[in-house]
């Protein structure tokens, strides 16, 4: 009967820490989603957005859509402004607002910055993958955020966005803004 009642008992706590091992939760395989996303033009003589959505991937996965008509080809020079926002009582900036030559960061994109992380995140699910000149269309296809992208650069649970601005002959073209929620795994 002791054996039976210790067995018993081990069994539990197995089922217990494989529970919390495997996290079982609900359904999601990620605690963190696009819940946003926004897409601005402000030239629309170089530039325009055909689609600008989020698409429903599954339960509680979202992805993100883009295709970005350029319109004044080739673009050879391009700089990026990163910033990222957390929100407090409003967006408020946190960490990061940096510019950076967008030709010279795709050339090296293995660096271990904010900026790697978001453009390797972005090369595997767009059209994105070489260095300027840049005579295409730009596309984006059903980019899911996930707690890898996370895996170097731990954010806190919140509310997030990431404003991505471009810039073509030192005048501001496009924006696109993403807004995320990190919960906590």
């Amino acid at each position: 009967m002791v054996a039976l009642v210790s067995l018993r008992w081990l069994l539990i706590a197995a089922a217990i820490f494989l529970s919390s091992e495997f996290r079982i939760s609900d359904g999601r395989r990620s605690k963190s989603r696009f819940t946003n996303m926004q897409c601005l033009s402000f030239n629309e003589s170089f530039a325009i957005f055909t689609k600008c959505r989020l698409n429903l991937l599954g339960r509680g996965r979202a992805g993100a859509e883009m295709y970005l008509k350029l319109l004044q080809l080739p673009v050879n020079n391009c700089w990026i402004n990163w910033s990222i926002y957390r929100r407090y009582n409003g967006f408020r900036p946190f960490l990061y607002n940096v510019s950076t030559n967008f030709c010279q960061l795709l050339g090296n994109s293995n660096v271990l910055s904010f900026q790697g992380l978001v453009i390797n995140a972005i090369m595997t699910k767009s059209n994105l993958n070489h260095t300027c000149p840049y005579d295409h269309d730009i596309i984006l296809d059903n980019l899911e955020f996930n707690d890898e992208f996370l895996k170097n650069l731990p954010l806190p649970q919140g509310n997030y966005k990431i404003e991505l601005r471009f810039a073509t002959d030192k005048v501001w073209r496009v924006q696109v803004t993403m807004f995320f929620e990190r919960d906590e795994p």
